[in-house]
């Protein structure tokens, strides 16, 4: 038997947290992470750690009945980087469309952080409309307009 390829390893992993996510269990969603990941969001802090991860989502899932699909996964091996396309379902009455940006553990291959970015709208009030709490110029993203 041909073990799998790391294309496909990362791809099982996004998702498998998916299905643990919609499934509300917190150990499998932990087990699909590195111990020290993080959860980046765009309107309220980061979580960090696999465990406080799990239980967060477990607990949205439980409480508000939020599910996900998996529209499209690509991933880029060199890098150790997948993306996910999804669509999520808040009840009966909402949906939120977006893309989460994995990257993942060269080792263990575990999600280590996750990144979404949701289909909204510009709310040209707010001077940044970025994720909280991110180290934009530690990672080498631009400040400011490019002269």
């Amino acid at each position: 038997m041909v073990a799998p390829t790391i294309a496909a390893r990362m791809d099982q992993a996004v998702r498998e947290y998916i299905q643990a996510c919609n499934d509300g269990d917190m150990s499998r969603i932990a087990a699909c992470l590195h111990t020290d990941a993080v959860h980046y969001y765009l309107n309220f802090p980061k979580i960090v750690g696999a465990s406080t991860i799990a239980t967060h989502f477990s607990k949205n899932v439980k409480n508000d009945g939020v599910c996900w699909t998996v529209n499209r996964i690509i991933v880029d091996t060199d890098h150790c980087i997948g993306v996910l396309e999804f669509t999520r379902f808040d009840g009966k009455d909402r949906i939120l469309r977006g893309l989460e940006l994995y990257e993942f553990d060269p080792a263990s291959l575990g999600i280590l952080e996750i990144r979404p970015y949701t289909a909204a709208p510009i709310d040209f009030r707010l001077p940044r409309q970025e994720l909280q709490d991110f180290d934009y110029a530690g990672r080498g993203f631009p400040a400011t307009w490019p002269a």
